[in-house]
């Protein structure tokens, strides 16, 4: 568990504007898509949908599917009609199926999940969104459920028995088509886009519509390959900030492309789209996931529907604290850590794996800045100190790395009850060093050379352990965090040393030489309180500490 560190930091509200609303046309002729071309094909479809913080997602009206298999029957055979007949030889036939999945609890959502091959939506493909909130939750289901999932899966899958799923439609969906061979460049590209146009136009989905024309413009100039930048404000750096690692999703109905962000933000589809797509950004990975609450699914933002690339900044809204969150996760569970122990724990299921820790981004006060259920992969993480004060970019990042740092002190422990056995002091003691490691290796390679070091102290200076690198600490400032293994790693003495507005250091540390990597690998396992962590020292001393000098630092705690 993590202690609250006052920080205050104003909050601001985003306001948008109102609902876009499309027309419709009965059947597709030349006419009607050139008709339509001013304000649905040829201009970007931006997101008029407002958003509004800390609430549920509001639906609007559903749309009609346009890819049932009999609506694409009817598609088909009006273009045969036309004269218009592909050059492969298939038909239509279900080749997916519309689901709605119903996880009970969630370990159901989580072994849902770990299928790689499915992707899923919140929220019912058809459905229109009025309010963009920071969560969606069907509201025929208790707060206790997660909601229900909505996927196409192929006409072979496979279901787990274990979860309740209802299936709503059978899709026949031409651009999977192996036949047609759609997403790359295939003969029948003309065909398709004009097959999908007269499916949407059936339905009133004319916003949808791909302007073929008669097919003499290069597939290329009909396509494009979704793509953009999504950034995050650091209040620390005072700067925009590449969301790295987050992926981003460009959905046409039931065809969903995603990619994930680099180190400046930027992302590209490997596939291209006709036209408009949805995007999305989903703050998840294999190894861990952020969500809103325990019982709610992935955290998530709508975007808006485009013909062309998204850029998109996560500012001064839950989504920017989520967004801290997530980067160090991502940090913990996939970048430099210098040499410490990733944080991925086994669990039963279905099959035998690795069970993806779940971070919950809490918006609101706790009694702690961060908490570790430990038993289980859960942390959660709080945005505010009180009702005004908001932590900063580098706290709420330090503290999802403390919390994160139980969950691989468990695993060097091997047993959660061989965990328990370690004294609470070293328990927390070991997570502020922790922190404090791995927030520096961030923080430094983002041009904070001296961030964490004892002379760091800036302007609205940061929180324990990353101010004066916690060398001010003393029992009266806490018992359980304790500056411990700090000082065992760095070459700081502190002692008689003033450092302004936090004290003057007590501690007198003359060791100096260990490396938190190799305490964790080597030693960890064995340290339950201060006398078996000053053995084990002593059986692992560098070159040039004494047995009097790990005794005398000791005694400090």
């Amino acid at each position: 568990m993590k202690n609250k560190k006052l920080r205050l930091w104003s909050l601001s509200l985003s306001v948008f504007t109102l609902l876009f609303v499309g027309c419709q046309d009965d059947e597709l002729t030349n006419d009607n898509v050139a008709g339509l071309k001013s304000s649905t094909l040829q201009a970007k479809i931006e997101s008029d949908v407002p958003y509004m913080e800390a609430t549920n997602t509001v639906l609007g009206k559903n749309k009609q599917n346009p890819y049932t298999v009999q609506n694409m029957i009817t598609a088909w055979q009006y273009l045969e009609k036309m004269g218009v007949k592909p050059n492969s030889s298939t038909n239509v036939r279900t080749t997916h199926y519309y689901v709605k999945f119903k996880p009970k609890d969630s370990d159901e959502y989580e072994n849902l999940h770990s299928d790689s091959t499915l992707v899923f939506s919140d929220i019912p493909i058809e459905s229109t969104i009025l309010v963009n909130g920071d969560y969606y939750h069907d509201a025929s289901l208790p707060d206790s459920v997660p909601t229900y999932q909505y996927s196409a899966v192929k006409a072979d899958y496979v279901f787990q028995k274990s979860i309740e799923y209802e299936i709503l439609d059978e899709l026949y969906i031409p651009e999977e088509d192996a036949a047609f061979n759609y997403t790359k460049g295939g003969k029948d590209d003309c065909f398709v886009d004009k097959l999908l146009n007269q499916a949407y136009i059936q339905t009133g989905n004319n916003e949808d519509l791909i302007d073929s024309g008669d097919c003499i413009a290069s597939t290329a100039s009909r396509r494009f390959t979704p793509g953009g930048r999504i950034r995050i404000f650091d209040t620390r750096l005072q700067q925009w900030i590449g969301m790295e690692g987050v992926r981003v999703q460009a959905r046409r109905w039931f065809t969903v492309l995603s990619a994930f962000t680099d180190f400046n933000g930027n992302f590209r589809m490997s596939r291209s789209v006709s036209k408009v797509c949805n995007y999305s950004i989903w703050f998840a990975q294999t190894r861990f996931s952020v969500r809103h609450n325990i019982v709610n699914t992935t955290f998530w933002v709508n975007g808006p529907k485009l013909s062309g690339d998204w850029n998109y900044d996560l500012n001064n809204s839950y989504q920017r604290f989520a967004g801290h969150v997530f980067r160090s996760a991502f940090r913990y569970h996939y970048k430099d850590i210098g040499g410490l122990q990733r944080p991925l724990r086994w669990a039963a299921g279905p099959f035998f794996t690795r069970r993806r820790t779940v971070y919950v981004a809490i918006d609101g006060v706790g009694n702690s800045s961060g908490t570790n259920w430990v038993v289980v992969p859960i942390i959660k993480v709080w945005r505010y100190f009180d009702i005004n004060s908001e932590f900063l970019s580098d706290e709420i990042f330090s503290t999802t790395a403390h919390e994160t740092g139980h969950t691989s002190h468990v695993i060097k422990m091997n047993t959660v009850l061989q965990y328990w056995q370690v004294s609470p002091q070293l328990q927390e003691s070991w997570a502020t060093a922790i922190e404090w490691y791995i927030t520096n290796i961030e923080y430094r390679e983002r041009g904070i050379f001296n961030y964490g070091r004892e002379d760091y102290f800036p302007t609205a200076p940061p929180g324990r352990p990353n101010s004066y690198a916690y060398q001010y600490w003393t029992k009266k400032s806490s018992e359980k965090y304790t500056s411990i293994y700090i000082d065992i790693v760095d070459k700081i003495n502190q002692l008689n040393v003033y450092y302004p507005d936090r004290g003057t250091g007590l501690v007198d540390d003359q060791v100096s030489g260990y490396t938190l990597p190799g305490i964790e690998t080597e030693m960890l396992k064995h340290i339950y309180g201060l006398s078996s962590l000053a053995e084990i020292l002593k059986q692992n001393k560098p070159s040039g500490v004494t047995d009097s000098q790990i005794d005398l630092l000791i005694s400090h705690f």
